[in-house]
Protein backbone atom coordinates (compact mmCIF):
# COMPACT_ATOMS: atom_id res chain seq x y z
CA UNK A 1 0.00 0.00 0.00
CA UNK A 2 2.88 2.60 0.90
CA UNK A 3 4.26 1.50 -2.44
CA UNK A 4 1.27 2.36 -4.30
CA UNK A 5 1.27 5.46 -2.60
CA UNK A 6 4.82 6.45 -3.01
CA UNK A 7 4.65 5.55 -6.35
CA UNK A 8 1.57 7.89 -7.46
CA UNK A 9 3.43 10.81 -5.24
CA UNK A 10 6.01 10.60 -7.72
CA UNK A 11 3.75 10.36 -10.66
CA UNK A 12 2.52 13.72 -9.58
CA UNK A 13 5.61 15.26 -8.76
CA UNK A 14 6.72 15.03 -12.25
CA UNK A 15 3.24 15.79 -13.71
CA UNK A 16 3.50 19.17 -11.62
CA UNK A 17 6.82 19.55 -13.03
CA UNK A 18 6.05 19.13 -16.47
CA UNK A 19 2.47 21.16 -16.48
CA UNK A 20 4.84 24.04 -14.78
CA UNK A 21 7.16 23.81 -17.64
CA UNK A 22 4.49 23.33 -20.60
CA UNK A 23 3.18 26.83 -18.81
CA UNK A 24 6.09 28.52 -18.53
CA UNK A 25 7.18 27.69 -22.33
CA UNK A 26 3.52 28.78 -23.12
CA UNK A 27 4.07 32.38 -20.60
CA UNK A 28 7.59 32.79 -22.46
CA UNK A 29 5.75 32.41 -26.18
CA UNK A 30 3.37 35.28 -25.08
CA UNK A 31 5.46 37.44 -23.78
CA UNK A 32 5.61 40.57 -26.60
CA UNK A 33 8.78 42.02 -27.53
CA UNK A 34 7.82 45.37 -26.35
CA UNK A 35 8.95 48.32 -29.14
CA UNK A 36 9.18 51.53 -28.45
CA UNK A 37 9.14 53.83 -31.71
CA UNK A 38 9.03 57.48 -33.20
CA UNK A 39 7.29 56.11 -36.53
CA UNK A 40 4.21 56.58 -36.85
CA UNK A 41 1.81 53.51 -35.79
CA UNK A 42 0.92 52.93 -39.06
CA UNK A 43 4.28 52.07 -40.27
CA UNK A 44 5.31 50.53 -37.48
CA UNK A 45 3.00 48.23 -37.17
CA UNK A 46 3.30 47.05 -40.36
CA UNK A 47 7.17 46.47 -39.86
CA UNK A 48 6.23 44.13 -36.35
CA UNK A 49 3.26 42.83 -37.77
CA UNK A 50 5.57 41.15 -41.17
CA UNK A 51 7.92 40.14 -38.30
CA UNK A 52 5.58 38.19 -35.72
CA UNK A 53 3.89 36.44 -39.35
CA UNK A 54 7.37 34.96 -40.30
CA UNK A 55 8.64 34.68 -36.47
CA UNK A 56 5.56 33.73 -34.30
CA UNK A 57 7.17 36.80 -31.86
CA UNK A 58 4.34 39.10 -30.40
CA UNK A 59 4.74 42.33 -30.51
CA UNK A 60 3.73 45.70 -28.65
CA UNK A 61 4.15 48.62 -30.08
CA UNK A 62 4.10 51.88 -28.38
CA UNK A 63 4.84 55.55 -29.99
CA UNK A 64 6.42 58.72 -28.85
CA UNK A 65 8.14 61.23 -29.90
CA UNK A 66 12.26 60.81 -30.32
CA UNK A 67 12.95 63.87 -27.34
CA UNK A 68 10.59 62.09 -25.02
CA UNK A 69 11.78 58.45 -26.01
CA UNK A 70 15.49 59.95 -25.01
CA UNK A 71 14.00 61.14 -22.13
CA UNK A 72 12.89 57.91 -20.49
CA UNK A 73 16.42 56.10 -21.98
CA UNK A 74 18.11 58.21 -19.73
CA UNK A 75 16.24 57.50 -16.61
CA UNK A 76 17.76 55.04 -14.20
CA UNK A 77 16.71 51.66 -15.28
CA UNK A 78 14.35 50.71 -12.55
CA UNK A 79 12.23 54.21 -12.98
CA UNK A 80 12.15 53.16 -16.98
CA UNK A 81 9.63 51.45 -18.31
CA UNK A 82 10.05 47.99 -19.91
CA UNK A 83 11.26 48.45 -23.55
CA UNK A 84 13.40 46.17 -25.55
CA UNK A 85 13.69 47.56 -29.07
CA UNK A 86 14.08 51.26 -29.89
CA UNK A 87 12.79 51.64 -33.39
CA UNK A 88 13.27 55.15 -35.46
CA UNK A 89 14.29 58.52 -34.97
CA UNK A 90 17.46 60.09 -36.39
CA UNK A 91 20.88 58.95 -35.30
CA UNK A 92 21.56 61.73 -33.01
CA UNK A 93 19.36 59.56 -30.42
CA UNK A 94 21.32 56.73 -30.58
CA UNK A 95 24.62 58.39 -30.81
CA UNK A 96 23.75 60.06 -27.05
CA UNK A 97 22.37 57.04 -25.67
CA UNK A 98 25.01 54.34 -27.48
CA UNK A 99 27.52 56.52 -25.42
CA UNK A 100 25.39 56.12 -22.19
CA UNK A 101 25.52 52.40 -22.54
CA UNK A 102 22.29 52.10 -22.61
CA UNK A 103 22.33 49.54 -25.97
CA UNK A 104 23.26 45.64 -25.74
CA UNK A 105 25.83 44.60 -28.01
CA UNK A 106 24.56 42.07 -30.86
CA UNK A 107 27.28 40.73 -33.62
CA UNK A 108 25.40 40.11 -36.48
CA UNK A 109 26.20 38.81 -40.18
CA UNK A 110 22.97 40.54 -41.38
CA UNK A 111 24.41 44.22 -40.64
CA UNK A 112 27.22 43.09 -43.40
CA UNK A 113 25.12 44.82 -46.09
CA UNK A 114 24.83 48.29 -44.12
CA UNK A 115 27.41 50.87 -44.73
CA UNK A 116 29.69 51.90 -42.25
CA UNK A 117 28.73 55.26 -42.05
CA UNK A 118 25.08 54.22 -41.37
CA UNK A 119 25.53 52.08 -37.95
CA UNK A 120 27.99 51.95 -34.68
CA UNK A 121 31.21 50.61 -34.93
CA UNK A 122 31.15 48.17 -32.09
CA UNK A 123 27.41 47.28 -32.91
CA UNK A 124 25.36 48.45 -30.41
CA UNK A 125 23.19 50.07 -33.38
CA UNK A 126 21.86 50.95 -36.75
CA UNK A 127 20.78 53.02 -39.37
CA UNK A 128 17.57 51.38 -41.36
CA UNK A 129 16.66 54.01 -43.28
CA UNK A 130 17.88 57.75 -44.65
CA UNK A 131 15.57 60.94 -44.93
CA UNK A 132 16.44 64.07 -46.05
CA UNK A 133 14.92 67.52 -44.48
CA UNK A 134 12.78 68.95 -46.76
CA UNK A 135 9.83 72.25 -46.68
CA UNK A 136 6.36 72.02 -47.75
CA UNK A 137 4.45 74.02 -48.76
CA UNK A 138 0.27 74.60 -49.60
CA UNK A 139 0.10 75.48 -53.06
CA UNK A 140 -3.49 76.74 -52.50
CA UNK A 141 -2.34 78.91 -49.73
CA UNK A 142 0.29 80.55 -51.77
CA UNK A 143 -1.91 81.17 -54.83
CA UNK A 144 -4.69 83.03 -52.69
CA UNK A 145 -1.50 85.21 -50.54
CA UNK A 146 0.04 86.11 -53.39
CA UNK A 147 2.98 84.87 -52.13
CA UNK A 148 6.29 83.01 -54.04
CA UNK A 149 7.11 79.87 -53.23
CA UNK A 150 10.07 79.83 -50.54
CA UNK A 151 13.29 77.86 -52.04
CA UNK A 152 15.51 77.84 -49.46
CA UNK A 153 16.17 78.16 -45.64
CA UNK A 154 17.17 82.10 -45.95
CA UNK A 155 13.92 82.43 -48.04
CA UNK A 156 12.14 81.49 -44.88
CA UNK A 157 13.57 84.47 -42.25
CA UNK A 158 11.75 86.88 -44.89
CA UNK A 159 8.48 89.47 -43.64
CA UNK A 160 6.32 88.25 -45.98
CA UNK A 161 6.03 84.71 -44.50
CA UNK A 162 4.87 85.92 -41.19
CA UNK A 163 2.49 83.71 -38.96
CA UNK A 164 2.91 81.24 -41.81
CA UNK A 165 5.07 78.76 -40.49
CA UNK A 166 5.16 75.50 -38.73
CA UNK A 167 8.45 73.49 -37.50
CA UNK A 168 8.22 70.62 -35.26
CA UNK A 169 10.02 71.24 -32.02
CA UNK A 170 13.38 70.48 -31.34
CA UNK A 171 12.70 69.48 -27.69
CA UNK A 172 10.34 67.08 -28.77
CA UNK A 173 11.06 66.05 -32.09
CA UNK A 174 14.38 64.36 -33.88
CA UNK A 175 12.88 66.35 -36.96
CA UNK A 176 12.95 69.25 -35.21
CA UNK A 177 16.32 68.66 -33.51
CA UNK A 178 17.17 68.21 -37.18
CA UNK A 179 16.08 71.13 -38.69
CA UNK A 180 17.31 73.17 -35.76
CA UNK A 181 20.74 71.34 -35.91
CA UNK A 182 20.52 71.92 -39.58
CA UNK A 183 20.52 75.53 -39.21
CA UNK A 184 23.03 76.11 -36.78
CA UNK A 185 25.13 74.31 -39.06
CA UNK A 186 24.57 76.13 -41.92
CA UNK A 187 24.36 79.49 -40.65
CA UNK A 188 27.95 78.48 -38.86
CA UNK A 189 29.39 78.27 -42.23
CA UNK A 190 27.75 81.20 -44.01
CA UNK A 191 28.44 83.28 -40.82
CA UNK A 192 24.68 84.35 -40.08
CA UNK A 193 23.94 83.67 -36.57
CA UNK A 194 20.72 85.09 -36.56
CA UNK A 195 18.99 83.28 -39.25
CA UNK A 196 17.16 80.99 -36.34
CA UNK A 197 16.08 83.77 -35.02
CA UNK A 198 14.64 84.92 -38.40
CA UNK A 199 12.47 81.86 -38.96
CA UNK A 200 11.46 82.24 -35.68
CA UNK A 201 9.51 84.70 -35.89
CA UNK A 202 7.60 84.06 -38.95
CA UNK A 203 6.69 80.73 -37.25
CA UNK A 204 3.20 80.01 -36.52
CA UNK A 205 3.33 77.53 -34.09
CA UNK A 206 5.57 74.52 -32.96
CA UNK A 207 4.33 70.68 -32.95
CA UNK A 208 5.40 67.79 -31.24
CA UNK A 209 6.03 65.75 -34.00
CA UNK A 210 7.76 65.90 -37.14
CA UNK A 211 4.91 64.43 -39.69
CA UNK A 212 2.45 67.06 -37.63
CA UNK A 213 3.85 70.29 -38.96
CA UNK A 214 3.77 69.14 -42.33
CA UNK A 215 -0.15 67.99 -42.27
CA UNK A 216 -0.95 71.22 -40.60
CA UNK A 217 0.08 72.62 -43.89
CA UNK A 218 -1.76 70.37 -45.64
CA UNK A 219 -4.79 71.10 -43.97
CA UNK A 220 -4.79 74.48 -44.28
CA UNK A 221 -3.57 75.76 -40.88
CA UNK A 222 -0.03 76.94 -41.96
CA UNK A 223 1.42 77.69 -45.40
CA UNK A 224 4.64 76.14 -44.85
CA UNK A 225 5.96 73.35 -43.10
CA UNK A 226 9.26 71.96 -42.46
CA UNK A 227 9.29 67.63 -42.01
CA UNK A 228 11.38 64.84 -43.44
CA UNK A 229 10.83 64.13 -47.29
CA UNK A 230 9.28 60.82 -46.83
CA UNK A 231 6.70 62.46 -44.57
CA UNK A 232 5.68 65.37 -47.33
CA UNK A 233 5.87 62.50 -49.83
CA UNK A 234 3.11 60.60 -47.98
CA UNK A 235 1.07 63.51 -47.60
CA UNK A 236 1.11 64.74 -51.10
CA UNK A 237 0.26 60.67 -52.14
CA UNK A 238 -2.75 61.06 -49.81
CA UNK A 239 -3.93 63.90 -51.90
CA UNK A 240 -3.29 67.15 -49.38
CA UNK A 241 -2.31 70.31 -51.53
CA UNK A 242 1.45 70.30 -50.73
CA UNK A 243 4.47 70.44 -52.47
CA UNK A 244 8.10 69.20 -51.64
CA UNK A 245 10.60 71.72 -52.25
CA UNK A 246 14.36 70.95 -51.38
CA UNK A 247 16.29 74.26 -50.02
CA UNK A 248 18.95 75.73 -52.54
CA UNK A 249 21.87 76.25 -49.67
CA UNK A 250 20.99 72.38 -48.93
CA UNK A 251 19.72 70.26 -46.36
CA UNK A 252 20.32 68.39 -43.17
CA UNK A 253 19.47 64.61 -43.35
CA UNK A 254 18.57 61.59 -40.93
CA UNK A 255 19.46 58.05 -40.09
CA UNK A 256 16.52 56.23 -38.94
CA UNK A 257 17.88 54.10 -36.33
CA UNK A 258 17.31 50.89 -34.07
CA UNK A 259 18.58 49.50 -31.45
CA UNK A 260 18.73 46.65 -28.21
CA UNK A 261 18.02 47.96 -25.00
CA UNK A 262 20.82 46.06 -22.59
CA UNK A 263 18.04 45.71 -20.15
CA UNK A 264 16.00 43.58 -21.99
CA UNK A 265 15.10 40.23 -20.45
CA UNK A 266 14.05 39.00 -24.06
CA UNK A 267 17.78 38.77 -26.27
CA UNK A 268 16.80 36.09 -28.82
CA UNK A 269 13.96 37.78 -29.82
CA UNK A 270 14.98 40.90 -29.73
CA UNK A 271 18.16 39.63 -32.00
CA UNK A 272 15.61 38.42 -34.71
CA UNK A 273 13.94 41.54 -34.85
CA UNK A 274 17.42 43.43 -35.50
CA UNK A 275 18.18 40.82 -38.29
CA UNK A 276 14.68 40.84 -39.50
CA UNK A 277 14.72 45.09 -40.10
CA UNK A 278 18.46 44.68 -41.31
CA UNK A 279 17.38 42.42 -44.19
CA UNK A 280 14.09 41.86 -44.71
CA UNK A 281 12.45 44.40 -43.14
CA UNK A 282 13.85 47.13 -45.24
CA UNK A 283 12.71 45.40 -48.60
CA UNK A 284 9.17 46.22 -47.42
CA UNK A 285 9.99 49.61 -48.30
CA UNK A 286 9.78 49.46 -52.14
CA UNK A 287 7.10 46.51 -51.93
CA UNK A 288 4.40 49.43 -49.66
CA UNK A 289 5.88 52.33 -51.51
CA UNK A 290 6.62 54.20 -48.40
CA UNK A 291 9.29 56.93 -49.63
CA UNK A 292 12.16 55.69 -47.44
CA UNK A 293 15.33 54.94 -48.58
CA UNK A 294 16.88 52.03 -47.68
CA UNK A 295 20.36 51.52 -45.99
CA UNK A 296 20.65 47.86 -46.78
CA UNK A 297 22.64 48.40 -50.23
CA UNK A 298 20.93 45.19 -51.44
CA UNK A 299 17.30 46.38 -50.85
CA UNK A 300 15.21 47.98 -53.71
CA UNK A 301 14.98 51.46 -53.37
CA UNK A 302 10.98 52.95 -53.54
CA UNK A 303 10.40 54.17 -56.94
CA UNK A 304 9.50 57.63 -56.06
CA UNK A 305 11.90 57.74 -52.60
CA UNK A 306 14.60 60.40 -52.71
CA UNK A 307 17.90 59.17 -52.41
CA UNK A 308 20.55 61.16 -50.58
CA UNK A 309 23.03 61.10 -53.32
CA UNK A 310 20.50 63.22 -55.76
CA UNK A 311 19.99 65.97 -53.15
CA UNK A 312 22.13 68.69 -52.44
CA UNK A 313 22.66 67.86 -48.50
CA UNK A 314 25.30 70.69 -46.43
CA UNK A 315 28.05 68.18 -44.31
CA UNK A 316 25.87 67.78 -41.38
CA UNK A 317 28.35 66.49 -38.73
CA UNK A 318 25.85 64.26 -37.12
CA UNK A 319 28.70 63.93 -34.09
CA UNK A 320 28.96 67.39 -33.50
CA UNK A 321 24.93 67.65 -33.48
CA UNK A 322 24.56 64.56 -31.20
CA UNK A 323 27.28 66.19 -28.54
CA UNK A 324 25.97 69.93 -28.94
CA UNK A 325 22.54 68.75 -28.64
CA UNK A 326 22.07 69.84 -25.02
CA UNK A 327 23.28 72.76 -25.46
CA UNK A 328 21.72 73.42 -28.53
CA UNK A 329 18.48 73.14 -26.68
CA UNK A 330 18.95 74.66 -24.00
CA UNK A 331 20.09 77.49 -25.40
CA UNK A 332 16.59 77.38 -28.09
CA UNK A 333 14.63 77.27 -25.17
CA UNK A 334 15.85 80.46 -23.24
CA UNK A 335 16.39 82.67 -26.48
CA UNK A 336 13.84 80.99 -28.78
CA UNK A 337 10.49 79.24 -27.65
CA UNK A 338 9.78 77.71 -23.83
CA UNK A 339 7.30 75.28 -25.48
CA UNK A 340 4.47 77.26 -24.89
CA UNK A 341 1.16 77.16 -27.02
CA UNK A 342 2.68 73.68 -28.35
CA UNK A 343 0.40 71.99 -30.42
CA UNK A 344 -0.22 68.52 -29.98
CA UNK A 345 0.59 65.24 -32.12
CA UNK A 346 -3.69 64.41 -32.09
Amino acid sequence: MLSRIKKLFILCFFSLILISGLFSQTALAKDPLIIYTALQEDEAELYVDQFTLQTGIETKVIRKSTGVLLNILQRKPSFRPEIDILLGGPAEAYFLAAKNKIFATYHTTTSRDIPDQYKSEVDNWWGIYLGALAISVNKDLLLEQGLKTPRSWTDLSKAEYQGLITIPNPVSSGTGYTFLSTIMQLAETNNNSSLLEAIDNNVKDYTRSGAMASKLTGLGYSTIGISFAQDIQKLKASGYPVALILPEEGTGYEIGGMAIIKTTHKLQKAEKFIDFMLEKGQKLYAEYNLYRTPTNINAPVPPRALQLQDIKLIDYNLEWSALNQQRLLKEWQANINSQEGLIADE
